[in-house]
């Protein structure tokens, strides 16, 4: 057997190494910033929770006071419906 018979097999393993190994290194790149994208998502989910129950309470005050017989109060609901805007009394 000649060294260049030898050599092939052995520096193809080592080509392949190579090759997963610098595969494994991107996942795991991949999956950090995977990580990160669901956290921050997690953070503007539940800001976005927040906001809307602020806004649906606004509604309901609103809803309560036109009810009462404040026209401003009156006038932002008729927007609001007219908008395509239900507001349900809880």
């Amino acid at each position: 057997m000649t060294l260049a018979t030898r050599l092939a097999p052995l520096l193809t393993a080592i080509a392949l190494c190579i090759v997963l190994g610098a595969n494994l290194a991107l996942s795991r790149q991949a999956h950090s910033a995977l990580e990160t994208v669901v956290a921050n998502q997690g953070t503007a989910l539940g800001n976005a929770a927040r906001a809307e129950k602020q806004l649906d309470a606004l509604a309901k005050g609103t809803q309560l006071l036109a009810k009462g017989g404040n026209a401003n109060a009156a006038k932002i609901i008729a927007t609001l419906q007219s908008n395509g805007v239900r507001i349900t009394a809880s």
